[in-house]
C-alpha cells in the first residue's frame, strides 16, 4: 500500500465517519424537537381595579401560528416551547358611553404573540401524550382600531403569564387550551379618562387543534 493510497483511505474513512455523526446529531435532534401548526377561537377581557369603568364585553377572535418543543433537559419528558402566532380580535359594541359618544360600532386588535412555554409530558402508555405548560406571553399589536387615541387607547404591547395543557394524538393531532393572565396595565396613560396607570390587564382565553410535524 502506497502513501498515497492509505491518505485517500484515510480521507474516505474520516469523510464516512463525519457523515455517520452528522445523520446521529440530526435523528437525534428530530427526536428531540418537533414542530406544531395551530389555530383555533380565541377570546380576550379585561380585569383589574379600573376595568370596570371601561364596560368592555369579552371580545372573540381567532389565532393562527407555530410551536416548536425541544427536549433541552435531562429530566424526561420536559420541554421548553416557544412559539409564535397571530392573534385577531373582533367585536361590535358600544364604549365609554357617557366619554365617548354612545355609539356601537365595530372594534378590532391584531396581536403578534410570542409565548415561551416550560412543559412536561405524561407518559401515559397509549397513543394520547398528556401535556401541561406554563410561561410568560408577549404580545405586540400590528394594527386595529382598539389602540386608537378615540377608543380607550389599548398599549401596542403587553405581557402575560399563561397556563395550560394539550393532548397529542397518535403524534400527529394536537388539542389544546389555556388562559392567560394579565401581567401588565394594558391602557395607555392618554386614555379619555384623562388619567395614568390605570389598573386594567387583559386576559386570554384560547382552545384550539393543531397538527404536529
Amino acid at each position: 500500500m502506497t502513501i498515497k493510497t492509505f491518505m485517500n483511505m484515510k480521507k474516505f474513512l474520516t469523510f464516512i465517519l463525519a457523515a455517520s455523526l452528522m445523520m446521529a446529531a440530526g435523528e437525534k435532534a428530530s427526536a428531540q424537537a418537533y414542530w406544531t401548526a395551530a389555530g383555533g377561537f380565541t377570546t380576550f377581557s379585561l380585569s383589574g381595579a379600573d376595568s370596570k369603568a371601561f364596560d368592555v364585553p369579552s371580545v372573540p377572535g381567532f389565532y393562527f401560528g407555530v410551536n416548536l418543543d425541544y427536549a433541552f433537559s435531562p429530566i424526561d419528558n420536559l420541554t421548553v416551547e416557544p412559539g409564535a402566532y397571530i392573534m385577531h380580535y373582533g367585536r361590535e359594541f358600544t364604549i365609554l358611553p357617557g366619554v365617548i359618544e354612545a355609539k356601537s360600532r365595530p372594534y378590532h386588535a391584531n396581536y403578534i404573540r410570542i409565548p415561551v412555554n416550560l412543559k412536561y409530558t405524561f407518559d401515559s402508555g397509549s397513543n394520547a401524550e398528556f401535556s401541561v405548560f406554563t410561561g410568560p406571553r408577549f404580545n405586540f399589536g400590528i394594527g386595529g382600531n382598539m389602540f386608537d387615541k378615540d377608543y380607550s387607547a389599548l398599549k401596542l404591547s403587553d405581557a402575560q403569564w399563561g397556563l395550560g395543557a394539550s393532548v397529542l394524538i397518535a403524534d400527529a393531532v394536537m388539542v389544546r387550551g389555556g388562559y392567560d393572565f394579565g401581567l401588565t396595565r394594558c391602557v395607555k396613560d392618554n386614555n379619555p379618562f384623562g388619567e395614568e396607570n390605570l389598573k386594567v390587564y387583559r386576559n386570554t382565553f384560547y382552545i384550539g387543534i393543531g397538527f404536529a410535524f
